[in-house]
């Protein structure tokens, strides 16, 4: 999870720039949106260095959308109804702009914001996983990152660890009706289970999944090793499309359950 820890180097102009472009918003606004002086932000595209603290909070900006977006929430009295739906609009744009976050707000949506992080992320790999076995192909283009915490999407967890799980309008053609009934009939197979069932199905299953390293050398597990292992389940459990996935779980608790 990304804090505001003071980073070794101070903010550039160029990267305020790209924060009042991408959210279209007004260096005075900005600086009211954030509970600073007025004229903060004009000083530092103008050349003064902000402090450590306010050079982090603008990256912070900068790089997390989602955190931006609660900003803007809580203090939306502070600037004018036209600046804050220019603004909101804009920056729902950026936070749904990679196809997990898409994904992820689909799946709170049809949750009504009734979900943990923990269940989020826990479906995402799951339509992940038996997106690539029944299909070949993947839902999205992010590999599960092993961790102590049983969050493998680095990118919604950094997101969601710094806004509030929220119900927000997304088009209706950024996913497709077939991979919208595919969303639905994986949520229903395992929303019946909660957090600490799945909890306890991702960890038994971890210790069976080929771990490699990526790039940045962080442990994960690529997409083709989910693939050849979810292949494995889809013929063991008799999985011939995505209606019945509800066996994999169904049947799986009960193994677990009896080698206690």
């Amino acid at each position: 999870m990304e804090t505001l820890e003071s980073k070794s180097e101070n903010i550039t102009i160029e990267q305020i720039y790209t924060i009042l472009n991408n959210y279209r918003i007004g260096k005075k606004p900005l600086a009211k949106l954030l509970g600073w002086g007025e004229t903060t932000i004009i000083r530092y595209v103008e050349g003064d260095s902000p402090t450590n603290e306010y050079s982090d909070k603008l990256r912070m900006i900068l790089e997390n959308p989602g955190y931006f977006y609660e900003i803007l929430t809580k203090n939306k009295d502070n600037i004018t109804q036209v600046a804050y739906r220019k603004c909101s609009k804009a920056v729902l744009k950026q936070m749904l702009q990679s196809r997990i976050c898409i994904i992820a707000q689909y799946i709170i949506n049809k949750r009504k914001a009734n979900i943990s992080l923990l269940e989020l992320q826990t479906y995402l790999y799951y339509i992940q996983a038996f997106h690539l076995a029944l299909n070949n192909s993947p839902m999205f283009e992010d590999d599960y990152i092993v961790n102590d915490d049983h969050m493998p999407y680095e990118q919604v967890y950094n997101d969601f660890t710094t806004r509030k799980i929220t119900e927000l309008e997304i088009a209706e053609d950024v996913l497709s009706r077939t991979e919208k009934e595919f969303i639905d009939q994986v949520l229903l197979a395992f929303e019946w289970y909660g957090p600490a069932m799945l909890k306890s199905l991702i960890t038994y299953e971890r210790v069976m999944l080929r771990i490699s390293r990526d790039k940045d050398n962080r442990k994960i597990v690529s997409k083709d090793s989910l693939k050849l292992h979810f292949i494995d389940i889809i013929t063991l459990y008799k999985i011939n499309s995505v209606k019945d996935v509800h066996n994999y779980p169904d049947q799986r608790f009960l193994e677990i359950k009896e080698l206690r």
